[in-house]
């Protein structure tokens, strides 16, 4: 399908948005949201669906990502699938999984088969077959099929818009089809060591958010079995309190409650091994993505 080669809206200078479009834009898919600033109202209401979509549906991250990267490939979308295959590797597909939505003979478990169907059938025809229907009701309820069409419905509306509009796709993302390449960890060379082995202290961490790595420092302390600190994005310019964490050793765990500029969870569970400091974060709703970095040494270390 035909679309858009070089940008036909500009995106609005992020010194010309007001606060809250500039935290969305901050939050990830900063250049989407930096065009959609151009019809502020249009970006209030499609972005509330968008948020309930990808945050507080029903639908399994991992379905939920596939079925929309099924959706970019019919549409031709090569933004949508960049800023959403490092989303389906944190829902929980693998790379041969993202990489065999492009096969026609690609095999499938009967419940995403179904799904995967009902995508195609939508893009194609606008309709779901009856056969495809009946598998889908064959292991979700009446709530997850609606979630489905509106699902398919909402990124072929964003498809449309992005292929139109020229929305580009930045350097490094993966193109079309293609999985997303391998997380650099942060470089630790050069570094003089701290000495330290207990999680106490600040890091400097990375992971990867659907629309690219994002900065953090960690501040965290212990008491105990208990982690208390904080979070800050260095991208946002937001602090996040822990809200609950333990420690057992070199493994600790905690939560954090994210409100501004959406509310979502933020989970992360990793492993201190003197000044590194690697796992996971599970962000509610949106997946579970690699979490890295080092701990801040300072000169007198």
């Amino acid at each position: 399908m035909p679309h858009a080669t070089t940008p036909r809206i500009p995106p609005l200078a992020l010194d010309e948005m007001d606060p809250e479009q500039q935290k969305l834009a901050k939050l990830g898919a900063d250049t989407v949201i930096q065009v959609l600033a151009r019809a502020p109202e249009v970006m209030q209401a499609s972005g509330a669906l968008g948020a309930y979509l990808l945050s507080q549906g029903k639908l399994h991250p991992r379905i939920r990502e596939l079925a929309i990267l099924r959706v970019a490939l019919r549409c031709d979308a090569p933004y949508e699938w960049a800023n959403h295959a490092p989303a389906a590797l944190g829902g929980g597909a693998t790379e041969s999984e993202i990489a065999a939505l492009s096969e026609p003979d690609a095999v499938w478990p009967p419940e995403d088969d179904a799904v995967l169907r009902a995508v195609d059938e939508l893009c194609a025809n606008i309709f779901v077959s009856d056969e495809t229907w009946a598998d889908l009701a064959a292991t979700r309820d009446h709530a997850e099929i609606i979630e489905v069409l509106f699902l398919v419905g909402y990124y072929r509306m964003m498809a449309g818009f992005l292929n139109s509009a020229g929305v580009p796709v930045k350097p490094g993302q993966p193109a079309l089809g293609e999985p997303p390449a391998p997380v650099a960890r942060p470089d630790q060379a050069a570094r003089p060591a701290s000495g330290k082995t207990e999680p106490d202290g600040k890091w400097k961490i990375t992971f990867i958010h659907p629309a690219g790595s994002k900065d953090l420092i960690l501040d965290l302390a212990t008491d105990g079995t208990a982690v208390s600190g904080s979070i800050f994005d260095t991208q946002m310019k937001i602090t996040v309190p822990i809200v609950s964490g333990t420690v057992d050793g070199r493994e600790v765990a905690f939560t954090a409650l994210v409100t501004d500029p959406v509310q979502f969870e933020l989970s992360v569970a990793a492993t201190v091994d003197g000044d590194a400091f690697t796992g996971s974060v599970t962000i509610s709703g949106g997946g579970t993505f690699p979490l890295s970095g080092v701990r801040e040494v300072s000169p007198s270390n």
